[in-house]
């Protein structure tokens, strides 16, 4: 895998690296990550010609995202990129579309990534990865149907297996036990995994959920319940206990396929999602009841990453190359690394809210020129088009 790394420093490169004249990272964000200090990983992709070409984006500071002449630090690579966690504060763990992993480390005080290790175990695009809790194994899921469990002190690959029929969409490792990881598939089937059993896989009653599952994530304070996201928008929690009742935890907040789920560390009651409805949520699971506290519009394409700051603040990046920054407790929308103003929508109401600007400057009057920028991307004017017959 073929790699350029650049630092703002390197004295024989421009601000970022001599084929880069963007001042924005590649237009396809997939992720972001937030580490425990402030700074942000950002993860992109690029179609440029017939190569899809990958990126990873430090930033010291997460207000300089996602200007490339502000980042800390930056590496390209010849593959596109699908998801990232933090292993510690200095390596961090990357899938990529040829269906390996790669294990990054930031040196030179965060000015500079290295590569430490790297494998290809997959025959397809890697979906999701995710860190055990005693940060030395890994699991990923790919579009080859596989689920494999890798060694992350030299990215040896250890267990493999394919209880899936289809694509698996996500995985995550589960809080507290090494051995136990949840997985969700194209097949319909959510799957919780535990390697000390003879027969490792046991199929989760998914009930209320209706449609396919695609992505999933475990409640850090409780052992026992998961989150699950699915392509119709419906999201509700359940519980891996047999005989326990899920049908309480489930609301449908979003409008088409669920991206991304993330439980808030500081606060495991809130849930925060995003969509390919372009649509940003936070919701509330206290009372044994799900409510929507939050709802922002902002985005002008697929939502795909998103990262909790506090328990009131939250990063999230999409398709149209922007990552905003959400406060929950004041109801605004931040556009990082620019100026710019767009109205609000709140629990499904659109309102001249005050949306804050990069300066930190609070107004309602929008600005017409940004709005000029804010208009329909193709992933959402794909229905207009006069020889589309259907709805994508």
């Amino acid at each position: 895998m073929c790699t350029i790394a650049w630092c703002r420093e390197q004295a024989d490169l421009p601000s970022v690296c001599r084929t880069k004249s963007t001042k924005r990272v590649d237009t396809r964000n997939h992720f972001i990550r937030r580490i425990f200090y402030g700074g942000l990983l950002l993860g992109a992709s690029c179609l440029t010609g017939r190569f899809w070409l990958g990126s990873l984006w430090y930033y010291q500071t997460a207000e300089s995202a996602p200007d490339v002449d502000r980042c800390t630090a930056g590496v390209q690579l010849e593959a596109g990129v699908g998801d990232a966690k933090w292993i510690d504060n200095t390596h961090v763990l990357v899938g990529l579309d040829t269906g390996g992993i790669a294990v990054w480390n930031l040196e030179d005080d965060f000015r500079t990534f290295v590569l430490s290790h790297a494998a290809v175990g997959h025959d397809g695009v890697v979906t999701s990865v995710s860190v055990t809790c005693d940060k030395t194994k890994a699991a990923s899921s790919s579009h080859d149907r596989c689920i494999k469990l890798w060694d992350l002190s030299n990215t040896v690959q250890f267990y493999t297996t394919q209880a899936h029929s289809d694509i698996v969409y996500s995985i995550d490792c589960h809080p507290n036990e090494s051995d136990l990881f949840v997985s969700c598939s194209q097949d319909g089937r959510i799957l919780v995994w535990d390697r000390r059993k003879v027969k490792p896989a046991s199929i989760l009653n998914k009930s209320p959920l209706q449609y396919t599952p695609t992505c999933v994530k475990w409640r850090p304070d409780n052992p026992y319940k998961l989150a699950v996201g699915s392509e119709s928008g419906q999201i509700v929690v359940l519980d891996t206990r047999a005989g326990v009742d899920n049908s309480y935890l489930n609301i449908a907040p979003h409008k088409r396929l669920v991206n991304n789920l993330q439980f808030c560390p500081n606060k495991p009651s809130l849930l925060a999602s995003v969509s390919e409805d372009c649509k940003v949520v936070v919701c509330t699971t206290e009372n044994e009841t799900m409510k929507v506290i939050y709802s922002n519009t902002t985005h002008r394409d697929f939502v795909r990453g998103l990262t909790w700051s506090t328990e009131s603040q939250l990063y999230t990046c999409a398709w149209d190359s922007r990552i905003l920054l959400h406060d929950i407790t004041k109801q605004t929308a931040t556009f990082m690394g620019e100026s710019s103003s767009c109205k609000l929508e709140v629990n499904g109401d659109i309102a001249d809210h005050p949306v804050e600007n990069g300066s930190g400057d609070v107004g309602t009057d929008v600005d017409k020129s940004k709005l000029d920028q804010c208009k329909l991307s193709y992933s959402q004017a794909v229905k207009s088009q006069p020889e589309m017959s259907a709805e994508g």
